[in-house]
């Protein structure tokens, strides 16, 4: 295995790869410092020891993916996208756009949150920090709990059942 392209050793020596299955999870309260930049939590770490690309996401949050696994989060999450076809294009550039790429986390674990991903998020202060599966949110606090608020009125249970039920009729296809 060594010096496979597609595995790496991360900051405590272990080896991960963009196959092994990872679950970064839990809410955080973090903030931004003076420059800009914000620690990510201790525990979630070790998949960004290569570095970090922050970009903006769907929803009015920002999303943060190991440097070395971008190119294939984006082609996992939507396909190869056609520059043939109008929406796929235009959420290309939005995505490509509003990529920041990081080589590393510094000695103290932050990342640099550059004032036009700031912008987009609403991130001043306080930022919440989701796990999010393969990758983390950065999110302003106020956005999160009221995105939080309003599925918890829809019903968590109503969403899910929904949802399953959207996957049933996709697998039945």
């Amino acid at each position: 295995m060594r010096g496979r392209s597609d595995c790496h050793v991360g900051i405590s020596g272990v080896r991960w790869g963009p196959m092994q299955r990872r679950l970064l999870s839990g809410t955080y309260e973090c903030s931004l410092d003076a420059r800009s930049r914000i620690a990510v939590p201790a525990r979630l770490r070790e998949p960004f020891g290569e570095g970090t690309v922050t970009a903006w996401w769907l929803d009015d949050c920002l999303v943060v993916v190991p440097r070395l696994e971008w190119s294939g989060f984006i082609e996992r999450t939507f396909g190869s996208m056609s520059v043939l076809d109008d929406d796929q294009r235009e959420l290309s550039r939005f995505l490509l756009a509003g990529a920041f790429e990081q080589e590393a986390l510094d000695r103290q674990g932050r990342i640099l949150i550059p004032s036009e991903l700031r912008e987009h998020a609403g991130l001043e202060g306080k930022v919440k920090v989701v796990g999010a599966g393969p990758y983390l949110e950065l999110w302003n606090p106020e956005r999160l709990a009221a995105r939080f608020g309003a599925l918890r009125e829809e019903g968590v249970s109503q969403r899910a059942k929904r949802l399953a039920g959207r996957m049933d009729e996709a697998a039945r296809r």
